[in-house]
């Protein structure tokens, strides 16, 4: 029967310590083929920053180049949202019914692994393989071994050679000197050719280049814009002006991206707000973006996660950083509806006024189109005495 090791992983980056992995686990099982598949979002972790899904992807891919028994999928990026390996081996085994499969894991990933996601149904479908990366974890493995065992869950510990090679500090070291011999050169020319991990993840610079491929022309214009308007309205009205950049700059980050997945991440998150993403899909980007920031490029203040999410809604009780970036998002250069210069000019003088008329044109437009009014927009159409639009043409 052919017998395929699945190895999975953020890969961020792939470095010679995993294909050192693939290769001992290769010669250990007489595997026909070892199977790379990078995570778009990793349950088990905080995997930190991450560089985008399809630069992982095309890492992953170079490495392979050095060896013909690696081959890399795509699945788990393309189906977006948490990577979850049972959902991952039942796709594979509907793929290819007559393939055994083992599941590649490090120490980590083994100690953990009945916190997993159906766990017991991964044991059924594929058996354990496992590299340690320090020395001095042999009794804690055979100790899982044998309660795993005792559960009905197969696992082989490899004779490796341990591999303290960490993702993080390979970061670290390219951010240093932009340059590291623990990734394959082409890997290495991949990631100077792309500007990967040689930066600060925050610097502004950085991240206007690393959006840009996750959105259309038009969207990467008018993030600029609401960058640009929110930095001046930080300035004008006293605000932070690093958090307003940065919260303008990534507002839309997910706005592009398929709606399918994003809504798939809302939905494991719980942070829900009552609103019903079926009917308002144009709700889901901004909730989407708020945990993309945390889940993938490790921005965690709160101020500026909020700022994100409802900078489509709006809310009660907004902060003068949310109240900046929801403006802006209105008022950017790149607008051209009819009140747009009365916004602009209210924005300078008078926030408690453009947002009377900034929600006043939002809920106009939703009656307008026909479209729910989410109970966030209500709830701050209350704080600014907006009269909310009717479906038989009055208000309330």
């Amino acid at each position: 029967m052919p017998q395929t090791i699945l190895y999975g992983g953020t890969f961020n980056p792939i470095h010679r310590g995993h294909l050192e992995i693939c290769l001992w686990a290769r010669e250990a099982v007489g595997a026909g083929r070892v199977l790379l598949m990078p995570a778009a979002q990793p349950p088990h972790k905080f995997a930190g920053w991450l560089a985008p899904d399809r630069d992982r992807l095309a890492m992953c891919a170079l490495a392979a180049q050095e060896h013909s028994f690696i081959q890399v999928s795509d699945y788990e990026i393309r189906r977006g949202g948490r990577s979850y390996t049972v959902e991952t081996l039942r796709h594979l085994a509907g793929e290819n019914p007559g393939e055994e499969y083992s599941l590649l894991m490090g120490t980590d990933m083994f100690l953990t692994f009945t916190q997993w996601r159906e766990w017991e149904e991964i044991g059924k479908m594929a058996s354990l393989l496992v590299a340690s990366r320090e020395e001095g974890e042999r009794e804690a493995l055979l100790e899982q071994q044998k309660r795993l065992k005792e559960q009905g869950i197969s696992s082989r510990l490899l004779e490796n050679p341990p591999l303290p090679i960490s993702s993080t500090a390979i970061r670290q070291e390219l951010r240093e000197s932009g340059c590291t011999g623990k990734v394959p050169p082409k890997v290495l020319d991949y990631i100077r050719e792309r500007g990967l991990y040689l930066h600060h993840p925050k610097e502004l610079s950085y991240l206007r280049e690393y959006i840009r491929p996750l959105m259309t022309e038009y969207r990467y214009r008018h993030s600029l814009g609401v960058e640009k308007q929110a930095v001046h309205m930080a300035r004008r009205h006293g605000a932070d002006v690093e958090k307003a950049a940065l919260a303008g700059i990534l507002h839309d980050v997910c706005k592009d991206m398929p709606k399918g997945p994003l809504l798939q991440t809302i939905l494991e998150s719980g942070i829900i707000n009552g609103i019903d993403f079926a009917a308002s899909p144009q709700l889901i980007h901004s909730y989407a973006g708020a945990l993309y920031l945390q889940s993938h490029m490790d921005i965690h203040d709160p101020e500026v996660i909020d700022a994100v999410r409802y900078h489509t809604t709006g809310r009660g009780g907004m902060s003068l950083l949310e109240t900046i970036v929801y403006l802006a998002d209105l008022t950017s250069e790149d607008r051209e509806y009819g009140d747009v210069e009365e916004m602009r000019r209210l924005c300078e003088v008078d926030l408690r006024g453009a947002m009377v008329r900034a929600l006043t044109h939002t809920v106009g437009e939703l009656a307008r189109k026909g479209r729910l009014i989410c109970p966030d927009t209500k709830e701050a159409c209350r704080e600014y005495s907006v009269k909310i639009p009717t479906t038989n043409g009055g208000s309330i």
